[in-house]
């Protein structure tokens, strides 16, 4: 495969994983109106996709939560206790959950939002069911 080849075809895979992200959210949000903010990133900080009533433009939530993930994943190796499996940061008016989604090529990233009101381990299975019907569809992605 040629050099402009192998870009046409990452830019390609960027877009039709952007619009799986894109779909996914939208549906999250329209079944959870809850979940004032839903983001997911590439394990780089990269926005793919944003949901969000609070934040105007997600990229510096990109890049905490990337941020965010990789030192829970490092703390949890540090600490040999396998896997970061999601990270939780509960603030007073309001709980995020950050999940890691599996994907072959490189991990993404997902941050969903609540406000205090909303039960932690319901907030905590959407995330990462979330996190897995996507890794699905990443999946079959070329």
């Amino acid at each position: 495969m040629s050099e402009t080849q192998a870009v046409t075809t990452a830019f390609k895979r960027m877009a039709e994983l952007r619009a799986i992200c894109d779909r996914e959210l939208a549906e999250l949000c329209a079944h959870y109106p809850e979940i004032s903010l839903a983001v997911v990133t590439t394990a780089d900080a990269r926005l793919l996709s944003v949901r969000s009533s609070i934040v105007q433009e997600g990229h510096r939530v990109a890049a905490m939560t990337g941020t965010l993930l990789g030192l829970c994943e490092t703390l949890a190796r540090e600490l040999s206790g396998g896997a970061c499996q999601s990270t939780v940061v509960s603030m007073t008016d309001y709980t995020c959950i950050f999940v890691r989604i599996a994907d072959p090529c490189h991990p993404l990233a997902l941050a969903i939002g609540v406000g205090h009101n909303v039960m932690l381990a319901l907030s905590r299975r959407v995330a990462l069911d979330l996190a897995a019907r996507i890794s699905s569809h990443v999946q079959n992605l070329p």
